[in-house]
């Protein structure tokens, strides 16, 4: 895989989604939306509980508004840490605790995830949701997730997608904005229509990256894993293990569709300490810092990381430098 780091310009596209605030209330759609997302999260949750997956401390990367990780904080009593790089949607905490009535939010940091402000085999358990397509290439991200893992964690991911020859042939360029073809209204009544457009389209002309990873990228991303179990496409449920001359490896390529994976970290070292107490800058790696209600400063380099708004913002200085300079 050759693809590109995502460049500075796609991440700062990524701190400009919306803020939700008060909306979350007045709009009926926009806050069951969210709810269903956490029914939906809640259920992926037993069903790694099911498969001995344990989630405290837990990382989750592109956290968004944090609805997931307030489920995993609340509903199932885990401690951790939601992350995102825009700090606008992180500023959403208390609106959605307030949607969800729950009480307990985790630590919420805005970061980079190609830089995770935490030292090694901190987190029992790292997970993401519609996040990895929004980077060129998954492979730095996902060995973050497995740098900061510690022995016998796992790393979960859904609502991802894979790519095929098939699909693109099917899809072509046609767009969502397109009026609808025959082919794809009754793609639609199947519940298959994203065969037959393009829809990350919109999110691409706002700057953001919406890539689409195929069966060798896939392999390469995880490589670093102990693979338990990826399903390709929610409707055929095609489990593999990305053995290359196995069958159902074969068939995952040629259909493709969302991927959903649970992987295990094998060696490193246990998790010893409060994931608290193991951040880490991420200038000079130091994990020895001052704290105070308006942020943490670094013992070794002297760096600030402020909080505002209860997120604390913890990004590479020349990166802090060029998404949230005022």
């Amino acid at each position: 895989m050759n693809s590109p780091m995502q460049s500075v310009d796609a991440k700062r596209a990524e701190t400009k989604r919306p803020r939700f605030g008060e909306r979350l209330f007045n709009n009926a759609a926009l806050g069951t939306w969210h709810v269903e997302n956490v029914r939906k999260t809640l259920a992926d949750f037993e069903w790694l509980r099911a498969r001995g997956v344990a989630f405290r401390p837990f990382l989750e990367i592109g956290a968004g508004h944090v609805q997931r990780s307030l489920a995993l904080t609340n509903a199932l009593g885990a401690d951790g840490a939601a992350t995102d790089i825009s700090h606008d949607a992180l500023r959403d905490t208390p609106f959605m605790l307030r949607l969800l009535q729950y009480e307990r939010a985790p630590l919420v940091i805005c970061c980079d995830a190609h830089h995770l402000p935490f030292l090694p085999n901190t987190f029992q358990f790292a997970f993401a949701y519609q996040t990895l397509h929004h980077f060129a290439n998954p492979a730095p991200v996902i060995g973050e997730c497995y740098r900061v893992l510690g022995s016998g964690g796992h790393f979960f991911f859904d609502e991802e997608p894979m790519d095929s020859w098939l699909r693109r042939r099917l899809r072509g360029r046609r767009l969502l904005s397109h009026p609808p073809t025959r082919v794809q209204r009754v793609a639609a009544c199947m519940r298959v229509e994203k065969l037959f457009w393009d829809d990350g389209a919109s999110e691409r002309r706002s700057g953001i990256t919406e890539a689409r990873f195929d069966l060798s990228s896939w392999r390469e991303a995880l490589q670093p894993f102990t693979l338990l179990d990826l399903q390709v496409n929610r409707y055929a449920r095609i489990h593999t293990n990305l053995h290359a001359s196995a069958f159902t490896t074969q068939l995952a390529g040629l259909i493709g569709g969302n991927v959903k994976g649970l992987c295990a970290k094998r060696d490193g070292e246990p998790i010893s300490k409060n994931f608290q107490e193991r951040l880490m800058c991420v200038d000079c790696t130091s994990a020895s810092f001052a704290r105070n209600d308006s942020g943490l400063r670094c013992l070794h380099c002297q760096r600030a990381y402020p909080i505002h708004d209860g997120v604390l913002r913890m990004l590479p200085r020349d990166l802090e430098n060029q998404l949230y300079a005022t």
